[in-house]
């Protein structure tokens, strides 16, 4: 099997790196954070000019009209430079998923994401994670609800929800400065802008009902996990990077603590499990590249994001001692990004139980025939 990538999506990261980099510089990202959560509105215009962001949009719509994957390069290197931009929830939640749709109003969303508004998707709710049954109700176009964790709600042109409608699902589309639409601003350990979104009678444009409404929600669901995932191998990636550079350079004893065999060893399986992380989150890129939005592969990758994260998390803050804390140092970032990533659309755990219960029931509808 052939793991590498065409040279396009080669010369994509490359570009995206270098954006990224040049505006991840610990002092400017300090500088933005004291004034709380923020958007880098500075460098989602940079990206928006180079058309990273548009990568796997339909060329109809102003994108590149790339695959899947495509976007999943960006992606990978944002979790390298762990910036505040509406990247994942404005074109891989929502747009790219609306972009499946023949509906109006979603093709006009899609072109809109393309020329660089915000968009966003509402996929849980206070005490409730499964979008797919929400306790928010719609009824003749009118939503009520809560919604909460809802990424750059106030920042966004549209935000894709899920309600209930009778007993069927349904998936609109809502102006979120609507009337009816009041936005709460939360706290969230990232330092990335989330919000509490409440309905109120508010208008909504329907897009899908029924089993339509239920792929349509899976497909944001699947591609978010996805994108979630890449971001863990840039966050991995350079978490491990950071605790080598930093114990090749810290001496005991007159040496780099790097020669330890202990400090090594522990930064070895880093390396393992950054590569294993990479691997199966590969293979989840590309079975949703070819349409499977319930591929066993993506949640594999979402068990080896958890762990992978949490063990080189720990491991990493381990050998650089009381340093990894400091605030004016730069690894604390990555390891608050690391325990979001870790539990966004559920833990390791979750994954696993999920995992189980799908290989039993194959193994059952196996053992019938």
């Amino acid at each position: 099997m052939d793991f590498a990538y065409p040279e396009t999506h080669g010369d994509i990261q490359n570009l995206a790196n270098q954006i990224f980099s040049d505006h991840c510089a610990p002092d400017r990202l300090k500088k933005l954070e004291a004034k709380g959560p923020y958007l880098d509105s500075e460098l989602w215009g940079k990206v928006v000019e180079s058309g990273l962001h548009a990568a796997s949009l339909p060329e109809s719509a102003g994108g590149m009209g790339l695959d899947f994957a495509a976007s999943m390069m960006v992606v990978e290197a944002l979790g390298q430079a762990v910036v505040n931009v509406p990247l994942v929830p404005s074109i891989i939640s929502t747009a790219l998923p609306l972009a499946t749709l023949d509906v109006a109003e979603a093709k006009k969303a899609v072109e809109q994401a393309a020329a660089g508004d915000i968009l966003t998707t509402a996929h849980i709710e206070p005490g409730n994670e499964d979008p797919l049954n929400p306790s928010t109700t719609v009824s003749n176009g009118q939503l009520n609800g809560v919604k909460h964790c809802v990424p750059y709600a106030a920042e966004a042109k549209w935000m894709l929800v899920s309600a209930m409608s009778g007993d069927a699902l349904w998936v609109g589309l809502v102006d979120t400065h609507a009337d009816g639409v009041s936005i709460a601003a939360q706290d969230a350990t990232t330092g990335e802008p989330q919000y509490e979104v409440t309905f109120s009678n508010a208008k909504a444009h329907t897009l899908a009902t029924g089993k339509a409404a239920v792929a349509l929600m899976q497909k944001s669901i699947a591609m978010t996990t996805a994108a979630y995932c890449n971001m863990a191998v840039g966050v991995c990636t350079k978490m491990t990077r950071i605790a080598c550079d930093y114990t090749s350079q810290r001496q005991q004893f007159g040496v780099a603590i790097a020669t330890f065999q202990a400090v090594a060893h522990r930064l070895a399986d880093c390396f393992i499990d950054t590569e294993c992380l990479k691997i199966i989150t590969l293979k989840a890129t590309n079975d949703i590249s070819e349409g499977d939005d319930n591929a066993a592969s993506l949640s594999m990758a979402k068990i080896w994001c958890g762990d992978a994260l949490h063990r080189i998390s720990q491991a990493t803050q381990h050998v650089h001692g009381g340093a990894g804390i400091d605030r004016d140092y730069h690894l604390w970032r990555y390891c608050l990004w690391a325990k979001f990533l870790e539990l966004a659309l559920g833990s390791s755990r979750t994954h696993l139980v999920a995992l189980a219960d799908r290989l039993q029931a194959d193994y059952l509808a196996e053992s019938a025939r």
